[in-house]
């Protein structure tokens, strides 16, 4: 396992190496043709996942101990704990896999192993909410390998992808090609519907100038006495440049980029009100604001002329960080930096900005993790997704990169524009192809300008969801484990 758990790190950043992510799992399927069963095929697959997440998602313990003041043993137990309940999954599907192995021909079993494997990454990124470091997050530079996401969402290139790379693993340990057949004839397919979708143009008619601001200004300057107009003015000046040079028809700063309660600082929200007076560009920026008492994570809409116009209210909340979950009592004394301040109350649902430019939807930080929350926005009428973060608890860590992956596949999912603030970066704009028409870098303060267009027509994704893939992938499992072998007894009956 330790050759599959370098493999993960090479395929993910900082190194995201194009052969490692198309040879991830190999190692762990071969070990799983020859391992005794499900038991011992759940311990290969924790063997090759908490390693390999320890050693990829380092940022966990940057954020806690560095961002958060949390003392570093305590991060490492809270990392490591967090390692072995994401790895879990896929030494579930590795044991699920071992089960069914003995029911499989060998041209069958690559393609089972591959519904199994996205199966059960479907489960951990939407119904359990830990979406980070799925097998297709590892080709998010390469958007032609990706654009059957827009059929299923990142289900459908994991099943290609861990079919083709347990065809691989079981065609070295029983040393002939017949497991390779079947999942390479898959990535022809897949490989040809991504040629097609670079090649489809771009969404044409009315072009929108959009304008990044990106302030790098790390976590330590911020929510402390006096930073919230000394940070706003610092975004202010950029945006004067920006206008002044650009012309934009918005500008966007990033999550908490005013990181003060608005609605008890109406000073400042009459000071940024001014600001969009004076330079007759709409704002969207993010703050915390009031409801009903309670602070919230929002976004809000700023207009000449009409001062804040809308908000939108995050409405996934972090664990820990922006919310106490259940027996928090027992957490607080580990993770007690993280847990300091009142938390937010989740906003009630999707709000579309409609004013002045194509309607939009701004899910906040993680929220561009969710498809099925990005999924809801597009139905709910937006045709631009703008993605207001603040990555700066991350550090310089790759996880950086990590996030903006997300952000590529929700652009192909829904072939939609997304614009993305960050506040030290990764901010960028990304085309309804996956590719990415400008970025700003790690902690690169200065401004980005693109054009965007309204999304075109819902693509399957869109319209449905993950379900029919799912479903799909299901009844696949249904007929290579059952349909054969009853087929044959079937015929031999029929014989005799």
């Amino acid at each position: 396992m330790a050759c599959a758990a370098a493999l993960l790190v090479l395929a993910f950043p900082p190194h995201a190496v194009l052969p490692a992510g198309l040879l991830v799992l190999a190692p762990l399927a071969a070990a799983l043709e020859r391992c005794r069963g499900p038991g011992t095929a759940f311990l290969l697959g924790l063997g090759f996942g908490v390693p390999g997440l320890l050693a990829v998602c380092p940022w966990v313990v940057h954020m806690l101990s560095v961002e958060a003041d949390v003392p570093r043993p305590a991060a490492w137990v809270a990392a490591v704990g967090l390692a072995v309940v994401t790895a879990s999954f896929g030494a579930a599907a590795a044991s699920a896999y071992r089960a069914l192995r003995p029911r499989l021909s060998a041209a069958a079993a690559p393609l089972a192993f591959g519904a199994v494997w996205a199966l059960v990454e479907l489960v951990r990124a939407e119904p359990a909410r830990l979406p980070w470091v799925l097998l297709p997050h590892a080709l998010a530079r390469h958007p032609l390998l990706l654009q059957t996401a827009e059929l299923g969402g990142a289900l459908v290139p994991g099943f290609v992808l861990a079919s083709l790379q347990a065809g691989f693993g079981m065609a070295l340990v029983h040393r002939r090609l017949t497991p390779l057949a079947a999942p390479l004839a898959l990535g022809a397919l897949a490989l040809g519907h991504g040629v097609l979708g670079l090649l489809a143009a771009v969404p044409a008619g009315e072009a929108y100038r959009v304008g990044i601001v990106q302030a790098a200004i790390p976590q330590h300057e911020r929510f402390r006495e006096g930073s919230a107009r000394r940070n706003t003015r610092r975004h202010e000046a950029l945006t004067r440049e920006l206008v002044r040079r650009e012309r934009p028809d918005l500008v966007v700063w990033s999550e908490t980029a005013i990181d003060t309660d608005l609605d008890r600082a109406p000073e400042l929200a009459a000071e940024i009100g001014r600001l969009v007076d004076e330079l007759g560009v709409p704002l969207l920026t993010g703050a915390p604001r009031s409801r009903d008492g309670s602070p919230t994570n929002s976004v809000v809409l700023f207009l000449p002329g009409r001062g804040i116009a809308a908000t939108y209210d995050k409405q996934i909340l972090v664990p820990f960080a922006e919310f106490d979950p259940p027996l928090r009592r027992l957490w607080r004394p580990l993770l007690g930096g993280v847990t300091q301040g009142d938390p937010y109350v989740p906003g009630a649902g999707p709000v579309v900005f409609r004013n002045g430019v194509p309607p939009l939807a701004t899910p906040i930080c993680f929220e561009i993790t969710y498809p099925f929350l990005v999924r809801a926005m597009r139905e709910a009428g937006a045709e631009l997704v703008v993605n207001l973060t603040n990555d700066a608890w991350f550090g310089r860590d790759p996880a950086l990169e990590m996030h903006f992956a997300h952000a590529v596949f929700r652009a192909i999912e829904t072939r939609t524009f997304v614009v993305r603030a960050a506040n030290t970066g990764i901010s960028g704009v990304i085309d309804p192809r996956g590719v990415a028409r400008g970025q700003l870098g790690i902690f690169e303060e200065g401004t980005l300008v693109a054009d965007v267009h309204r999304s075109s027509p819902r693509t399957l994704y869109a319209r449905f969801g993950s379900g029919p893939a799912a479903g799909a992938l299901a009844a696949l499992l249904v007929l290579l484990a059952v349909g054969p072998g009853r087929f044959r007894r079937r015929r031999g009956a029929h014989r005799g």
